[in-house]
């Protein structure tokens, strides 16, 4: 191993761990990959058409389970193609529709059997760990750093959850990376459809390509369009698409976890929902970020920083829901924790640098 390159021991040691990470869950889980997909015992529609798509029992969570179960269903029906069929089951299918292009990979366009995406979710996941290392790891090496810094993906607690969950978090955080890669290296053409699709995979990841434009519009006085306008366009007409296939359920709020009131989820979690220690270490370690991260891409010419900055906006327009579990707030935020890791190590850079006299 020590005749490959840095990136290639890089790439290797983060499929190490997320491997690793995935069989921990799995071993316990009667190797069952359902254990990923995160059915809700309280969830019993959705649980029964995949079960029923399997022709098996899944392995279930306690309550309603959480976000892998909505992209098995879609990895189904991928193109909603069928809404009656499959979409009816999730509930805000509109807004969870609007991230397509996890499951559309899960499912093969529409072409793998319900068998084979419950592996494809989870596998999708790993990938998802290594690429996202290597990108990251690729840009601390355009700023001197070791591309070891790259770990700062695959260790991303945020990102580990998603991967315990099928989560679309992963895929899209690397995508967004990849694309802050292609602006390092001048390919602001691969930059944009890495963008793009890193927002059809999570919708917030506009925010991340909205604050790479306005920092790209404050240092060099330009409005990126050609980076910025394809993730937005993309999201439009694919969220057009989805008004035309599906019927919003009526006098339901498809969007729940943000609020117009700044701050006003993180009050009530803190007041109301937090649990245990665990839970106030990481608002602690959180509320941190959102000042940090700001503060350092002010001098930051650092594409992924500027664009984790969004993520620090959105933070106190989160709503309860978000807030109050650590879990979810950690995934909610990744970026912010891997961005901070790549200022870190710049920062310490810099420290060690000789100061030449004037």
């Amino acid at each position: 191993m020590s005749r490959l390159s840095p990136s290639v021991r890089l790439v290797a040691v983060a499929l190490l761990l997320a491997v690793a990470a995935s069989l921990r869950l799995l071993s316990v889980s009667d190797w069952d990959p359902t254990a990923f997909t995160a059915f809700g015992e309280d969830a019993v529609e959705i649980t029964e058409y995949a079960e029923t798509k399997l022709g098996r029992e899944v392995k279930t969570r306690i309550l309603q389970g959480h976000d892998g179960k909505y992209f098995f269903v879609q990895a189904n029906d991928p193109l909603v193609l069928e809404p009656e069929e499959n979409a009816t089951v999730i509930d805000r299918a509109l807004y969870r529709s609007q991230r397509m292009f996890y499951p559309l990979l899960a499912g093969g366009a529409g072409l793998f059997s319900a068998q084979v995406i419950v592996w494809t979710l989870i596998l999708i996941n790993i990938v998802g760990l290594a690429v996202g290392s290597w990108a990251v790891g690729q840009i601390a090496v355009r700023h001197g750093l070791s591309a070891w810094w790259g770990l700062g993906f695959v260790v991303n607690v945020g990102l580990l959850s998603e991967l315990y969950i099928d989560g679309a978090g992963i895929l899209a955080f690397a995508l967004v990376c990849l694309g802050a890669l292609a602006l390092e290296d001048g390919r602001p053409g691969w930059a944009a459809a890495a963008f793009a699709a890193g927002a059809l995979t999570r919708e917030v990841m506009l925010a991340f390509v909205g604050f790479v434009a306005l920092f790209w519009l404050i240092r060099r006085r330009k409005i990126p369009w050609l980076v910025a306008l394809p993730a937005a366009l993309a999201v439009l007409v694919w969220g057009i698409y989805l008004r035309l296939r599906i019927v919003p359920e009526p006098d339901v709020n498809q969007v729940q976890e943000i609020t117009l009131i700044p701050f006003s989820g993180f009050i009530e979690a803190v007041t109301n929902g937090m649990s245990g220690i665990g839970d106030f270490l990481l608002m602690f370690i959180v509320m941190c970020l959102i000042v940090l991260v700001p503060l350092r891409a002010w001098k930051s010419d650092v594409y992924l920083t500027w664009g984790a900055v969004g993520f620090a906006v959105l933070a106190p327009f989160l709503t309860v829901f978000v807030w109050q579990k650590s879990f979810d707030i950690s995934r909610a935020l990744a970026p912010l924790v891997t961005a901070f890791l790549i200022e870190f190590a710049l920062a310490r850079k810099r420290s060690r640098e000789p100061v030449l006299a004037s």
